[in-house]
């Protein structure tokens, strides 16, 4: 399908999915549905291994929901646009490949919640804040905010933040775990991008293995969630990388990953 709102570009293994639904790429029903179809885009292409997040808008990653559009739906329609989101930020977490938000402005609401769905959560250094504010609007976080956030930092900071609405800067967002790394805006993306490209120059369909054993079992009992990795290593042999990398070692060589 066509996108009204995202760009789609394509670099070796890795993907770059760009946002731009100014002024600050509020979560519309619309833009929720094409949030979802290019995530599950992203799941589909074989020949991607990594995925990143951004917008292309100056000061704002994803600023929250479009308020307007929330505060005209019914329950019936309130209830479809949550788990509208909620499905997309779960196909993120899902797809057997790494998913980077790029946050280079304001990630608020939806925004967080979206970026707390990703592996990786690099943020621009400088005045942008994230957070969940919902609170204060009198509403709660619909799509994943109050299961993630606990999930990422611990259940009693994350009460404090959703409770009282907090938004934050980069420092303290990096100091409480809900992001990854700082980096000066100037070479914001170029460090991002390198980043991504040299993950993706790995074993693929390791990596993708890797993230799901970890996401499907981490709540599991022990034995279950070992019974995830086994299934997940032993489907993993059966890949062209996993003979690589082992053939490699032995013959005491680089190895030659397709994400095969």
């Amino acid at each position: 399908m066509g996108y009204h709102y995202i760009t789609l570009k394509q670099e070796e293994r890795v993907l770059t999915i760009s946002l731009n639904r100014p002024p600050t790429n509020p979560l519309s029903s619309e833009f929720g549905l094409e949030l979802f179809k290019a995530f599950r885009e992203a799941e589909q292409r074989d020949d991607v291994t990594v995925v990143v997040i951004t917008s292309a808008l100056e000061k704002a990653f994803i600023a929250g929901a479009d308020i307007k559009e929330m505060a005209a739906m019914n329950q019936a329609e309130s209830e479809a646009f949550s788990k509208l989101l909620q499905d997309a930020n779960n196909t993120l977490e899902r797809m057997k490949k790494v998913v980077i938000a790029a946050i280079n402005g304001h990630a608020l609401g939806g925004g967080c919640e979206l970026a707390m769905a990703c592996d990786y959560r690099f943020m621009a250094a400088g005045k942008a804040l994230i957070g969940l504010p919902e609170a204060g609007l009198g509403i709660v976080p619909g799509a994943g905010g109050t299961q993630r956030l606990p999930r990422l930092v611990g259940i009693a900071r994350a009460k404090d933040i959703l409770l009282w609405g907090k938004v934050m800067g980069p420092e303290e967002a990096l100091a409480l775990g809900l992001i990854d790394r700082i980096i000066p805006a100037e070479s914001f993306m170029a460090e991002v991008m390198e980043f991504a490209h040299k993950l993706a120059s790995g074993a693929g369909k390791a990596l993708g293995y890797i993230k799901v054993a970890v996401n499907e079992g981490v709540d599991l009992p022990m034995e279950q969630a070992l019974a995830v990795e086994r299934r997940y290593g032993l489907e993993n042999l059966l890949t062209h990388d996993a003979r690589e990398g082992l053939t490699a070692f032995g013959e005491k060589r680089k190895p030659n990953f397709l994400s095969k």
